[in-house]
């Protein structure tokens, strides 16, 4: 009687399914992931066009909670964020804010962070919004 050797197969299928499933679910998580900063922003009625910068805005960002940031890095207080902003500042004297609040907060806690500004010699402020709002009709 002859002995046949057994050759093992592998079967790749389940493994395609389960790197296929992953993948989608990566794609549909990691957009979620990117933003850092929780910020709702306030719609806007009449959008200006876009405008080109020379150089790319710092981006202040004010959460519904009251935390301040710097680009992507909290700031303690309204101190710590003056005091990083009179640096980056006096690198570069010429470049601009971009004030990203959230649409719940009142005037008056924005406020602080447009008089650092004012006060540091900023040549503009700009606040970033979001989607338009759609009038109602009446």
């Amino acid at each position: 009687m002859q002995r046949r050797e057994i050759s093992p197969n592998i079967n790749v299928t389940p493994l395609v399914d389960v790197c296929l499933v992953l993948l989608i679910i990566f794609m549909v998580v990691i957009p979620r992931m990117l933003e850092q900063i929780p910020v709702t922003l306030p719609g806007v009625f009449n959008p200006d066009p876009k405008v080109k910068y020379k150089q790319e805005p710092m981006k202040i960002s004010i959460t519904a909670d009251g935390q301040y940031y710097l680009e992507d890095e909290q700031q303690a207080g309204i101190e710590n964020l003056g005091n990083a902003l009179t640096a980056l500042h006096n690198e570069n004297p010429d470049r601009r804010l971009l004030l990203n609040a959230d649409a719940s907060l009142k005037f008056a806690k924005i406020r602080p962070a447009l008089e650092k500004a004012q006060e540091l010699g900023f040549k503009g402020t700009g606040f970033v919004v979001g989607s338009k709002h759609r009038q109602e009709a009446e």
